[in-house]
């Protein structure tokens, strides 16, 4: 018996998109404000359903410019890591719904618009989010920190200088816990992931003290280091 194709039920593909950045010493995440039902008015993952015509990355990054409301240019500077499929049977009350969801970091001078919400990560409850939302960025944040323990992700939240405590900030936020910070520095030089480009000509901050030294990370493409070093 031949199988007849237009009988098959099909899902929908839809994408969703977890985008971590730092404000403030700490780890936000991008949400918009639902303008249609189901949840309407709740804060939400950037997400969109896929279209014939694209991949799912250009409809990740089309999420982010329709339900975030950045610029196209900029967008297509943010690297994207495909994060994870979530199947769930009932996950949207409107029907059978497949989400493939992303990962992506914006720098400290990133320039939201006003459809963006950058909530604190601490300050989203779990079950707050609508459908599977705290899901996706539970798996998004756990991925997030094993990248950081293993490869130099972190120079993603940074500008292309920078002081090694505001590196050191980067992961005290993610990981929510003190880092030592000579033990620090010397592990990241050690293994050869940051270098000291200068010495500012003067102290930063109000209490004075010396002149910091700036750093930036040896290799500006995503790598991975042989060891733990957090």
């Amino acid at each position: 018996m031949e199988s007849n194709m237009n009988n098959i039920e099909r899902p929908v593909l839809a994408v969703d998109v977890v985008i971590f950045g730092i404000i403030k010493d700490s780890l936000t995440v991008a949400l918009n404000q639902r303008d249609s039902s189901p949840f309407k008015g709740a804060l939400a993952l950037p997400g969109v359903a896929v279209r014939m015509d694209e991949t799912l990355e250009v409809a990740a990054r089309r999420a982010l410019a329709q339900k975030a409301g950045w610029p196209v240019d900029i967008i297509d500077e943010i690297m994207l890591d495909q994060l994870a499929t979530f199947d769930a049977l009932y996950r949207d009350s409107r029907g059978r719904t497949v989400s493939v969801a992303y990962m992506g970091i914006v720098p400290e001078s990133f320039i939201y618009s006003e459809k963006t919400i950058m909530k604190p990560f601490d300050e989203i409850p779990r079950g707050s989010l609508p459908f599977d939302h705290n899901l996706i960025l539970e798996t998004a944040h756990n991925r997030l920190k094993g990248k950081m323990r293993y490869t130099n992700i972190a120079r993603k939240f940074l500008s292309e200088s920078f002081r090694i405590e505001e590196l050191q900030n980067v992961y005290e936020a993610i990981f929510k816990r003190s880092i030592n910070r000579a033990n620090f520095r010397n592990k990241l030089l050690k293994i050869n992931m940051i270098e000291q480009v200068k010495v500012l000509t003067r102290a930063v901050g109000k209490k004075g003290g010396r002149p910091p030294h700036l750093y930036r990370f040896k290799r500006q493409e995503i790598e991975t280091v042989d060891r733990d070093f957090i």
